[in-house]
């Protein structure tokens, strides 16, 4: 069988679907992994026809495979000449909403790789019980990329953050344990065998386990790499094992400033921890991306400008920011919901947190924090609070240019995209 996967993007690679690539090939049948963009085109070239077609959809991008599905249907020749593919959804969206797809034959809750490869082969049995016996991610589709995407565990052993929907998942799915840790050397030897430039761990965090971390460190080919680490799991033990095996940047994410807001999102670590950890990476010469959260519900202007001002102060490398979207299922965004904080529906959900805010903020709030999204990391490279007046569509070209000027060159992204 032909089975085509199409996802939103191929700026990046995408895990998901390359897992499954490499499960459906496995199993004695052809697949290929392309983007949105290339769908139309690429199911109207007749020397390819898929006999499945997968999509692989976050929360706010239905509307647009929804779209795609119906511009294909209406591809003659899959329908006239040949029995018609079978259209299958996955992804998150799927996931948890699968009430919002009676348009398809078949939709994959959680994991995808034991049920692509039962429909594949009409084996019942589980092949995949185990995170090792999954073989590596098919990289075929994605030629000629520098960073490299890899996973070493899946789940979250936190599972705090209202925002996330790691905690509705371990709700719907307790079949999985809640993290599933790969064995070190399988993870080393894949990444010999892709030999990347640069890789880049896709994991929820890092290394949770010292032990394994330690195995890691001595086996590692010290190809540069970035990862993601709480602030709580910065100890000097853990950054020295980084640096050992070359690890050259670190997302952590604050979130917030504010004392009340991070408790709403379920992280709960102090400002000091915070501080204590970018030390420590700094110490050992690691980079920092800061990741925050901008307009969260019953915040002000000013707790984001506070937020902005400890970034200053904390001087990481890159000052990540995003406008707050109150996903549906998750425990911040229901209560958004039920509070009257968004009025909106499920189907107005945008497949951006950088547009302006969903929530019921004034239009002035909303401009005000939308213009300081849009410079908050010149601003901290800069070390320079804005001024609130300047924070308007009209006046944002201005102060774009005038932030720009004054950083005068590329330092922001070098290293951390």
């Amino acid at each position: 069988m032909r089975v085509l996967l199409v996802v939103k993007s191929k700026f990046m690679e995408s895990l998901g679907v390359m897992y499954l690539s490499a499960v459906v090939k496995k199993s004695g049948n052809e697949c290929r992994i392309i983007s949105l963009s290339e769908a139309y085109k690429t199911c109207s070239d007749t020397s390819w026809s898929p006999d499945v077609i997968g999509f692989s959809i976050m929360t706010g991008d239905l509307d647009k495979f929804k779209d795609l599905h119906n511009e294909l249907t209406h591809l003659k020749y899959l329908y006239e000449f040949r029995d018609p593919p079978k259209f299958i959804v996955g992804g998150p969206d799927p996931s948890f909403f699968p009430d919002g797809y009676s348009w398809t034959d078949e939709i994959v809750r959680g994991e995808g790789e034991n049920w692509i490869n039962q429909f594949l082969t009409k084996n019942n049995v589980a092949t995949y019980n185990n995170i090792d016996d999954i073989p590596w991610p098919s990289r075929d589709d994605f030629p000629n990329m520098k960073v490299r995407d890899f996973i070493t565990s899946r789940g979250c052993p936190y599972n705090t953050c209202h925002y996330c929907y790691n905690e509705k998942w371990m709700k719907l799915f307790p079949e999985y344990e809640k993290v599933r840790i790969r064995d070190s050397k399988d993870v080393v030897a894949e990444i010999k065998f892709v030999h990347p430039e640069y890789v880049y761990f896709q994991d929820s965090v890092f290394g949770i386990n010292m032990d394994w971390m330690k195995e890691f460190a001595e086996e590692y080919p010290q190809i540069p790499y970035q990862c993601h680490l709480r602030p709580e799991m910065v100890t000097e033990e853990r950054v020295k094992l980084l640096k050992k095996s070359n690890c050259v940047a670190v997302r952590m994410a604050l979130e917030s400033a504010s004392d009340r807001l991070r408790e709403m999102v379920g992280r709960k670590m102090s400002l000091n921890t915070v501080c204590a950890a970018a030390e420590l990476l700094k110490k050992e010469g690691i980079q920092i991306m800061l990741q925050n959260i901008l307009s969260l519900p019953e915040s002000t202007i000013e707790d984001d400008l506070e937020t902005l001002e400890f970034n200053i102060k904390c001087k990481p490398d890159y000052s990540w920011s995003s406008i707050y979207v109150p996903y549906p299922g998750t425990k911040l965004g229901d209560w958004c919901k039920e509070k009257g904080y968004y009025k909106g529906n499920y189907e107005n959900i945008t497949d951006s947190f950088f547009d302006k805010s969903v929530l019921e903020f004034s239009e002035k709030h909303k401009e005000q924090v939308y213009c300081l999204q849009k410079i908050f990391a010149f601003c901290v490279e800069m070390k320079m609070m804005p001024d609130l007046k300047d924070l308007t569509v009209e006046n944002l070209p201005k102060l774009i240019h005038k932030v720009m000027r004054k950083v005068g060159d590329n330092r922001l992204y070098a290293g951390l995209l």
